[in-house]
């Protein structure tokens, strides 16, 4: 990921081919030259897929612990950091496009908003919900939405690499500061969430930030947070109760972080907030 101040309007020029997912020159309308063929994507993403699945196989050693943990309780979670990392740094490979001061700004602006949404919604909202779903327990993942709000209303409206992993890491650092019942896992959580955002923008090559390209994000965020959750929380789910929940943390992460994060960037677009952001300024085509 490259950084740049300059603030000119080199990204003013994202035309409504890119926000319909059309071919350009690169995201933000940077012109940049592609500096591998968009066909290589799709290369790297199988190959990342297979090096996931071997390490998610093959297991990590129990013998070495980590944060009081065996070092194979993060089996899953490497396989997907394997899948997740290596796809996205390939797109960015192919498209090239730098971040300036006021895509750092503005990007943890959100992030810090997004943690204190999280401090206030583990405090006072998650138990007493979550309790009341006790009756049917795959319930609670409709909730996990909000959890991956702010990684997908970082992606739409930066529309840069890494927005979405940067906004919605910042956001889950921030909740583990404050204090909450998961401790250290916020931060990892957050990190794997971002990347299940992340994923989805990066194989559209950050050319498409519509309502179709959100709700896939967020898609990708509850996918997720479904299997991690299934598989770590709740191993003593039966399948179907795992299969149940995965189904409803993807409801929740189109619904709330997907549909959730397309309208607030339009009502952010619309109020004028991000106006020095291409978001801010292709407000019909958000």
């Amino acid at each position: 990921m490259s950084f740049t101040n300059d603030s000119t309007s080199r990204d003013g020029t994202l035309g409504g081919g890119r926000d319909s997912g059309g071919a350009g020159s690169g995201p933000g309308g940077d012109g940049n030259a592609p500096a591998l063929p968009p066909r290589t994507l799709s290369l790297v993403a199988a190959v990342a897929a297979l090096a996931g699945v071997v390490v998610y196989a093959v297991g990590l050693p129990e013998s070495i612990g980590l944060f009081g943990s065996p070092l194979s309780d993060l089996t899953l979670p490497a396989a997907l950091l394997v899948f997740f990392v290596t796809t996205v740094v390939a797109s960015v490979m192919v498209t090239r496009a730098p971040w300036r001061v006021v895509d750092i700004v503005v990007a943890s602006v959100l992030g810090v908003a997004g943690g204190l949404v999280f401090a206030v919604w583990n405090a006072f909202a998650w138990e007493p919900i979550s309790g009341a779903l006790a009756f049917f327990p795959p319930a609670s993942a409709i909730l996990v939405g909000v959890w991956l709000l702010p990684g997908v209303l970082g992606g739409l409206v930066i529309r840069k690499p890494g927005a979405a992993v940067y906004t919605e890491l910042v956001a889950a650092t921030l909740s583990a500061l404050i204090g909450n019942q998961w401790g250290f896992a916020t931060v990892w959580y957050g990190l794997l969430e971002g990347l299940g955002a992340e994923v989805v923008f990066a194989l559209l090559l950050y050319r498409a930030f519509g309502w179709p390209t959100a709700l896939l994000a967020g898609a990708g965020a509850g996918v997720t947070v479904g299997v991690l959750d299934s598989l770590l929380y709740y191993p003593t789910f039966s399948a179907g109760y795992k299969l149940a929940y995965v189904g409803l943390a993807v409801v929740s992460g189109v619904v709330i972080a997907g549909l959730g994060s397309w309208a607030l960037t339009r009502a952010m677009a619309r109020s004028g907030a991000l106006a020095p952001l291409p978001s801010g300024r292709v407000t019909e085509r958000v």
